[in-house]
């Protein structure tokens, strides 16, 4: 294992890959595929799950065959979208554990960390800090409906999960409040002007920027923040680099939303689409299916990098980040880590 100053490009641009495949172990397809990417990141979700000793081995064997020791994520928030509810009891909902107050709250968080933790999981696709608004796709999810209540529930939830070390990945930036329709089928236009959603709906992503470890970014559209034709967040150089990174000042890890939502299939299914989504400014590209389609995008945003200094540069950037976030949390041993730029905090 290398640290980040001495990984090739071809290494470099594997870690900004976060990948899913089926079943409860990949195929020969796609473990030769995974093989060849060596990402950064592994995404689980229920079709992954069998058992506790199955799911237990295939985190560990994901761990042990990659050189830079990845981020291995499932979506675990309680309620609905609780993809371990095979194998443990199941957890309230993220609105059942706050209007049960803060002392539950925090209950069901140390629950939800120590899971994971048994499983082999390092980072949680939690918490939802979208506001809970009446009729929107995401009210079942929320804390609550006030960005400050948001943030103090959320932050308590953030907490729990880094006792335990696991990273919380507060999603769905700058908020999915105001959506009516499921990203996962179609993109959803969030109508909010650009007062509301940076002094409330981004509001308690900032309040945690120092507490969360990544910071997933939506599929939804937002054209007060600049983009008039319609263009997921996750793709949006005016949402990631300009509101995210410059008007909120954010440095951490940033991470697309499932980039084979239908959101985003929907207008367009190519390599260089996926590279817009690197161009925006994220770290890391999320994909719930390794497929031939993403290869074809790891050797686009590989040729891109090759070709620009500017994007060169970008990519050094993210994998500092990524590296210095897993070192921060003894994934990566120290000695892996005295190459890492001083700038490179979080």
């Amino acid at each position: 294992m290398r640290d980040a100053h001495r990984l090739t490009l071809e290494e470099k641009i594997g870690q900004l890959f976060f990948l899913g495949f089926s079943g409860p172990e990949p195929d020969s397809e796609a473990r030769a595929l995974l093989d060849r990417l060596r990402p950064g990141g592994f995404l689980l979700l229920q079709r992954n799950v069998e058992g506790f000793d199955q799911i237990y081995d295939l985190t560990t064997q994901l761990r042990e065959s990659s050189a830079i020791p990845p981020f291995i994520a499932i979506d675990h928030e309680g309620g609905r979208v609780d993809r371990l509810k095979q194998i443990f009891a199941p957890i309230p909902s993220m609105p059942e554990l706050a209007a049960a107050g803060m002392a539950q709250l925090r209950m069901g968080a140390r629950i939800i960390a120590a899971e994971l933790e048994a499983a082999g999981f390092n980072v949680d696709f939690a918490p939802v800090l979208d506001l809970g608004l009446p009729g929107t796709i995401v009210a079942e999810r929320c804390l609550a409906s006030s960005p400050g209540e948001v943030a103090r529930l959320g932050r308590a939830f953030v907490e729990e999960l880094s006792k335990r070390g696991i990273i919380a990945c507060a999603k769905h930036f700058p908020g999915l409040g105001g959506a009516v329709v499921d990203p996962h089928f179609s993109l959803p236009r969030v109508d909010r002007n650009k007062r509301l959603l940076q002094q409330e709906d981004a509001a308690p992503f900032a309040s945690l920027f120092d507490d969360a470890g990544m910071i997933m970014v939506s599929n939804a559209h937002y054209p007060a923040l600049g983009d008039e034709k319609p263009v997921p967040a996750s793709l949006s150089t005016r949402v990631v680099d300009g509101f995210l990174r410059g008007k909120l000042g954010y440095t951490g890890l940033a991470i697309t939303d499932d980039l084979t939502m239908g959101a985003v299939t929907t207008i367009g299914l190519t390599p260089e689409l996926f590279l817009r989504a690197f161009e925006a400014g994220n770290d890391l590209l999320l994909f719930s299916q390794a497929t031939p389609l993403v290869e074809q995008a790891f050797k686009t945003i590989l040729s891109a990098v090759r070709g620009s200094a500017v994007l060169r540069g970008r990519a050094d950037e993210s994998v500092e980040r990524i590296v210095a976030l897993k070192g921060r949390l003894n994934f990566v041993p120290l000695r892996y880590r005295t190459h890492l730029k001083p700038r490179i905090t979080r």
